[in-house]
């Protein structure tokens, strides 16, 4: 269910323009790396002290989705042609 909403948010970014300035894409980028890095160390200091490699696999997943997302919103281009 997770997958299916990272899914559609990734369709509405690269299929429709988002009607941000840079200045509020740079701030939901900047929190959303924030989000990886602090969602990615507690997955994975869970998974490590649980030794799940399930749970580490899923830190490292968090981790690329969050940073993914955040370079897709820092990549618009804004009309002017910037």
């Amino acid at each position: 269910m997770v997958f299916y909403g990272v899914k559609i948010f990734l369709c509405y970014i690269l299929c429709m323009k988002l009607k941000f300035d840079r200045e509020v894409r740079k701030s939901i980028a900047d929190e959303l790396k924030k989000i990886s890095n602090f969602g990615g160390v507690g997955l994975g200091f869970m998974g490590y002290s649980s030794n799940s490699p399930v749970i580490l696999l899923g830190a490292f997943i968090w981790w690329i989705v969050c940073q993914t997302i955040s370079h897709l919103l820092m990549s618009i281009q804004d009309e002017e042609g910037e």
